[in-house]
């Protein structure tokens, strides 16, 4: 983040300067202050120092800032920093730069083709990580870690630095030296943790997990604080309290949840009008500003989820104990009441402290189950199936309004991984019912709400932000669905209407499947920011995340924050810059916790199929590149056909269309159907190797 110093600096840079230049232009500044100011944005790269010592911006040098992304191979790419094509980094150019590193380029003039920018780095800026796990390797002497990524380079480790470590063995090792190309000196690092046997499965999720900073542990002061608070109510506390214990309030979470941190309520009022409460559990009152469970919610700014596991963001006490909304127990909420009219207008929105006695955990099966009208669940749940009906209308209501605003529906299928004496029994396309989206209109509708009350009133908290699409990723798009009679006009993103339009006519098209997962990744990713820029994606104004504080920190600091407004407490320059810090890490974490559950998942997928080996399915062409194509069964794993392997010869591949073409004229595309084997399926990497069912088995490797 930049000072005021440095963008006075910045602004005296209209062309480059010698120091003294800058001093005589900033004649209240000690040539002090100045030189440290100049130091520190060079190695932040956002200044550059020629030979002749003149400091300017990076682009007046001809640099740009960026992300080193590494190959296997030699060569490599930078992805700038302010958008614009990839830069591709030749052999011997990098730098000693290693994948996710954030670099200083300078583009070259000469580039080997004048329709692609290249470059060289100037500057390794900031690391992307120190830890690195692999394989731990003996050759001859030499004591080494094999990273399990091709992207990083080997790494020697001295005798006294093994920590018991044996050839063979998983290990995190932690980066002391990052080597030297020039003096021929190989990185070098330490073993901080072993992880098992290297080619197991366990060693290979603990490897993900530590690479990632997901540990289950948690520190003893942490355990300690939340045993502490016990496992019922304070008395006392309750009644500070809006009493909500007499009121028709449940939860409905998933047959698996453990953690129940929303409930919701629906009454009529004398108006015509109902009254909506969204009520969530109040973690902020058992996890306090800078105490040893705050800490550790800070760390870990979210609870991860993978088949059959959650690491979770607090103790279990309190997870799934006293911050859990457990039926026929006095539980802690903060609690969002909006008065709705019946066209799903909301008129008003009050927040409480309150406290609620949840009458039925109720799950998404069950729900969806009564709604389709399973006659022994409606007897069984009698008095709750008038609320639940009417949830239900509302939920249709607030939907058809969102969409009408604009809001992108983006219903991709997701591989659902169920999982039986802990293993995979069985993968299925995550089903979304009518109480799935019951429950997340709700969630929806509070978090707006909380998000208007905070920025108009112009207070510090953590926002959820979803910025407009990229230009060029959007014409992009736009281009690959022209082929399908879709217009789409790049130059109007906030012409939402015509992203839905492909999405509703892709729906149950096998060849345009992909249309879906092709412009989710030409919109920009969501994430955590203390200022109020609205929700591309929702097409909301105003949005943060509220709902669900257990799993979440950023939702933790609204909570914090709304209760501070709500109290008439003053707001410090501290808050402000906390809120800013916790968006940073909270987002940071958010990454790491989707790679962990990802990566996982994969080895879980392809630990599933290998009792399949052999067997042959229908699937259909989900993903074409220049090495193969992708297929994707109706269970939705996905699995490699190489190029190698697909039937004729010649294949070309056509990134405009996403196509691959052979001499004969044989074409493949997405939704071309495809009927494959199973020949490789690891559970150690998580690849899935199918070929064409007719091809001989003699030719499979």
């Amino acid at each position: 983040m930049m000072d005021e110093l440095d963008s006075r600096i910045l602004a005296q840079l209209a062309k480059p300067a010698r120091g003294d230049e800058l001093a005589k232009a900033l004649p209240d500044v000690s040539k002090r202050n100045l030189a440290a100011a100049l130091d520190r944005m060079t190695r932040a790269g956002l200044l550059v120092r020629s030979k002749k010592n003149k400091y300017g911006r990076a682009e007046d040098f001809g640099c740009m800032r960026g992300t080193f992304l590494a190959t296997e191979r030699a060569f490599a790419f930078v992805s700038p920093e302010n958008g614009g094509d990839d830069v591709f980094i030749p052999p011997r150019a990098d730098g000693g730069a290693w994948q996710g590193d954030r670099v200083l380029i300078r583009l070259s003039d000469t580039p080997r083709d004048k329709n692609r920018p290249e470059g060289a780095v100037v500057r390794v800026l900031e690391r992307a990580k120190k830890d690195i796990t692999g394989t731990l390797r003996k050759r001859g002497r030499a004591f080494f870690l094999e990273p399990d990524s091709g992207k990083f380079p080997v790494i020697e480790i001295a005798k006294n630095r093994q920590a018991g470590g044996q050839p063979g063995d998983k290990a995190a090792v932690r980066v002391v030296f990052w080597g030297d190309d020039g003096k021929r000196l190989p990185p070098q690092g330490v073993v901080t943790a072993l992880l098992g046997e290297s080619g197991s499965m366990d060693a290979a999720i603990a490897a993900i997990l530590h690479e990632n900073a997901v540990f289950d542990a948690f520190p003893n002061d942490a355990l300690s604080q939340a045993d502490a608070c016990g496992d019922t109510v304070d008395p006392a506390e309750a009644a500070r309290r809006v009493d909500l214990r007499d009121k028709t309030i449940f939860t409905i979470d998933g047959d698996d949840a453990k953690d129940f941190d929303d409930a919701v309520s629906l009454e009529p009022l004398e108006n015509g009008h109902v009254l909506l409460g969204v009520h969530i559990a109040d973690v902020s009152h058992y996890v306090t500003p800078g105490s040893p469970l705050d800490d550790e919610a800070w760390k870990r700014g979210t609870s991860v989820y993978f088949p059959g596991h959650v690491v979770p963001m607090l103790p279990v006490a309190l997870s799934n104990g006293l911050c859990s909304l457990n039926p026929d127990v006095d539980r802690l909420t903060f609690s969002a009441f909006m008065e709705l009219d019946r066209d799903g207008r909301r008129h008003k929105a009050n927040f409480a402290k309150t406290i609620i006695r949840s009458k039925a955990r109720m799950t998404y099966h069950k729900v969806n189950a009564i709604l389709a009208g399973d006659e022994g669940l409606r007897a069984q749940y009698a008095a709750l199936v008038p609320t639940f009906e009417q949830l239900n209308d509302l939920t249709h209501t607030l939907r058809r309004r969102r969409m009408e605003r604009g809001a992108l529906d983006l219903d991709i299928p997701e591989a659902e991984v169920v999982m039986q004496d802990g293993q995979a029994a069985d993968v299925i396309a995550r089903p979304r019912g009518d109480a799935e989206k019951l429950i997340e209109e709700c969630m929806l509708l509070a978090n707006e709400a909380v998000a208007e009350y905070m920025d108009k009133r112009d207070d510090p908290t953590v926002y959820r932000v979803h910025e407009n699409p990229d230009p060029e990723k959007l014409r992009a798009f736009a281009s690959f669905a022209k082929q399908f009679g879709y217009r789409v006009d790049a130059g109007k993103p906030q012409d939402t209407a015509q992203l839905q339009a492909v999405l509703n006519g892709a729906k149950d098209k096998p060849d345009q499947r992909i249309l879906p997962t092709m412009l989710l990744r030409s919109l920009a990713r969501a994430r955590y920011d203390a200022e109020c820029i609205g929700h591309y994606g929702l097409q909301a104004k105003f949005y943060l995340h509220f709902t669900s504080p257990i799993r979440r920190y950023p939702d933790l600091v609204a909570h914090r924050m709304l209760f501070k407004a709500l109290t008439a407490q003053s707001f410090t320059n501290a808050d402000h810059v906390f809120c800013a810090e916790a968006a940073v890490q909270s987002t940071l974490r958010e990454q790491a916790a989707d790679n962990c559950e990802r990566d996982v998942t994969k080895l879980y997928l392809a630990d599933y199929m290998s009792r399949f080996l052999g067997e042959e399915f229908d699937g259909v062409v989900a993903g074409v590149t220049s090495f193969g194509v992708f297929i994707e069964l109706p269970n939705t794993v996905e699995g490699l056909v190489r190029i190698e392997e697909l039937p004729g010869s010649g294949w070309e591949f056509d990134a405009t269309r996403m196509t691959l073409t052979a001499r004969s004229g044989q074409r493949i595309t997405f939704g071309t159907p495809m009927r494959v084997r199973l020949v490789a399926a690891s559970n150690i990497t998580g690849q899935i190797d199918f070929v064409p069912a007719d091809q001989p088995a003699s030719e499979t490797h």
